[in-house]
């Protein structure tokens, strides 16, 4: 399996089509979609309907906080992100709110347990950016998951390519 992961693609089509093409290009398998489908773009349907074509063909997508905001926009905005929340909600169908709404916080898979922020209570969020959140991350992993060797994580907007 040559898994391509994708993450806080944030309604950018572009930019999604572009790396989706270059991960097939270079053999990618099989999909992953870490969360923040949606947030700050201008094209949260068509992202949607691309990532959901995906999801039918055996792709993991995970829920982000934006997703999350876009399912529950904010009653008062306190940021960029949360300000984009309401128009983002209305761009979606009935379809594609159910969709981010049923997406899982984790998927665990054989030795990989895959999540937006940290496994460490990942409803709240929290960036896997140093040392120490890194290494509470796996302990949580491998407590709802033992056999986890590997935490597969997005949420910090650091890109990476690994052939």
């Amino acid at each position: 399996m040559k898994l391509a992961l994708l993450s806080d693609i944030h309604a950018n089509l572009q930019a999604l089509q572009a790396c989706l093409d270059h991960a097939k290009k270079h053999g990618a398998n099989r999909f992953a979609f870490l969360g923040d489908l949606v947030g700050y773009g201008g094209n949260p349907s068509e992202v949607m309907n691309l990532v959901m074509s995906h999801a039918t063909q055996g792709a993991w997508v995970l829920k982000g906080n934006h997703d999350d905001m876009a399912v529950h926009p904010p009653l008062n905005p306190v940021s960029m992100g949360s300000s984009t929340a309401s128009w983002t909600h209305g761009q979606l169908s009935n379809e594609q709110f159910t969709f981010l709404q049923q997406l899982p916080l984790t998927i665990s898979h054989e030795h990989l347990f895959l999540v937006h922020a940290s496994a460490h209570n990942p409803e709240k969020w929290r960036y896997v950016d140093n040392e120490r959140a890194a290494a509470q991350c796996l302990s949580a992993a491998q407590e709802k998951q033992p056999q986890t060797k590997h935490v597969l994580v997005g949420h910090v907007h650091h890109q990476s390519l690994y052939y």
